[in-house]
């Protein structure tokens, strides 16, 4: 299935390429520190617009890799405050200065970002009042997810949503809206009731996936802790039955000792539609078509 799905997709027509929205996965990974995987975060683009949607380790040098302008990124949102995702937010501001970003950057997420934000500032003021004597500096506005409606005007909309990350009260997936099409973020998650409800039959479902052998479960209490607050498979065969998206994209996968390949061949076994798994540079064309490109690793 998945294979027919490649094939099928990276054929299509590109003649509405105007009326596409890409997305591109700039990193894929956890918080273990891997070179093919870094922190998780995806550059949404539509015409003139560009947003980031989590900014982990490396988001900057993922940005450079695809020849972004970092300039043209104005609009930030983070899923929750867990550090690898958002451990990249004061690289990327402090780096679009060195490039002379002249508009400021707008910074959402759940309670406590602002004060984040704050500690950012001030962490870096050394280096900002060195380079920048006359404050000639675009600034990074935080805020709360509540004041979303500062944006309604905006080419791609987003919403955020509660999802279920176990112990983080303060922690919401998020819902990309362009035109009719519809991208849902699941951000870290276990089973959420708000993922269904906010993605049914959305176009694209990017959802996270923990995994883990019985051998290493049944050993490691740190890990039975773990698979708690996150989406097991058999708890995303669910989700996806109850919301039949186009195409599933799994990132932020947590994989011990289980393959990407016995992932995929249990979740067949229960659901009928389209998953794969993300990697670092994949990117997606969504428009009357889903296009994919930079399959191979």
């Amino acid at each position: 299935m998945i294979k027919i799905l490649f094939f099928t997709i990276v054929f299509c027509s590109n003649s509405f390429a105007s009326d596409l929205v890409n997305f591109t996965f700039l990193g894929t990974g956890t918080p273990r520190p891997d070179i093919n995987k870094l922190g998780p975060s995806i550059l949404v683009k539509y015409k003139s617009e560009e947003i980031l949607l989590d900014v982990g380790r490396g988001t900057t040098l993922r940005l450079a890799q695809v020849g972004s302008n970092f300039n043209n990124i104005n609009n930030i949102y983070i899923s929750h405050l867990h550090f690898d995702h958002l451990v990249g937010l004061p690289d990327l501001w402090l780096t679009s200065n060195l490039w002379q970003k002249k508009t400021n950057t707008n910074v959402f997420g759940p309670k406590g970002i602002q004060e984040f934000c704050q500690n950012v500032k001030n962490s870096y003021k050394e280096d900002l009042g060195y380079r920048y004597s006359n404050q000639d500096v675009s600034k990074i506005n935080c805020h709360n997810f509540e004041n979303n409606n500062l944006l309604s005007d905006r080419l791609i909309k987003v919403q955020s949503f509660k999802n279920s990350h176990g112990h983080i009260d303060e922690s919401y997936g998020l819902t990309v809206q362009v035109d009719s099409k519809t991208i849902v973020y699941s951000g870290d998650t276990s089973y959420s009731k708000n993922v269904i409800k906010s993605c049914k039959r959305c176009d694209i479902l990017i959802h996270e996936v923990i995994s883990v052998s019985d051998r290493l479960y049944n050993r490691n209490k740190k890990l039975q802790d773990v698979i708690d607050t996150h989406t097991s498979v058999k708890q995303l065969i669910k989700v996806l039955n109850s919301t039949n998206p186009k195409l599933t994209i799994l990132s932020h996968a947590l994989l011990f000792d289980v393959t990407e390949e016995q992932v995929i061949s249990e979740i067949q076994e229960g659901y009928s539609g389209d998953v794969l798994f993300a990697y670092d540079l994949l990117s997606v064309d969504v428009g009357k078509e889903i296009n994919i490109f930079n399959l191979n690793k």
